[in-house]
């Protein structure tokens, strides 16, 4: 059976075989479908109809880019400091080459790319190899998954890392309140003083819509000099 078909008829047969899978691996609340698990059911067709998939890298397209940055980040009472973040990204162009095995000078070559960003090489490499086979074997068989896209992945860590901050924020403003109601009310001729301070931050002196912590530690910092003058 196999034998009569050609390297596409091949590949069509295992796209029709893997055109859904169930997500198993949960991160930052978000779902997504393990390398393992592609590979695994895949595997087994390829075998069936015998395919070979070999992966290669494009000589002299590889880079390593050290990536520094600094994260701004708030402590709950207010103080504001910076992290030092160091990454290393690699990326490289790719090739994905299917080869039918009863005829191995029929094959199918797919440029594809790689990037993978970490705090060391090794790992950047080995992480940005995993995510690029990984949608690779997702988008060349348009492969269904049943919850959120893996493109999310990023935005799920971010909303993750936003909701810190609005925990923090919230922490700050009830400082500043604590701070503002405690003063004028051993000082209310200064009322005026305070909001004409705070305006400087938020419109109409509204503190409690202030959404940014660093912003927030600003604010409570120049109150806290303000008042001990």
């Amino acid at each position: 059976m196999a034998e009569q078909m050609n390297i596409y008829q091949k590949l069509a047969k295992i796209r029709k075989h893997v055109e859904v899978m169930k997500r198993d691996t949960k991160a930052y609340g978000y779902s997504y479908t393990k390398e393992e698990s592609i590979l695994a059911k895949i595997t087994v067709f390829m075998e069936k109809y015998n395919l070979s998939l070999i992966p290669g890298i494009v000589p002299g397209t590889t880079t390593v880019i050290p990536y520094p940055y600094k994260k701004t980040k708030t402590t709950a009472k207010g103080d504001i400091y910076e992290e030092n973040v160091n990454e290393v990204l690699v990326s490289a162009d790719t090739t994905w080459t299917w080869v039918n095995n009863e005829d191995p000078s029929e094959c199918i070559i797919v440029p594809w790319a790689m990037v993978g960003q970490q705090s060391d090489a090794s790992q950047s490499f080995g992480s940005g190899l995993t995510y690029s086979s990984r949608y690779f074997l997702l988008k060349y068989f348009n492969i269904s998954t049943s919850n959120d896209d893996p493109d999310k992945f990023r935005s799920k860590q971010k909303e993750a890392e936003a909701e810190e901050d609005r925990v923090i924020t919230a922490q700050i403003i009830e400082s500043i309140d604590k701070t503002i109601k405690d003063y004028l009310a051993a000082n209310p001729d200064k009322k005026d003083d305070v909001k004409k301070m705070v305006t400087k931050y938020v419109k109409n002196g509204d503190y409690f819509a202030i959404k940014e912590s660093v912003l927030a530690s600003k604010l409570l910092q120049d109150i806290q000099t303000g008042i001990a003058q």
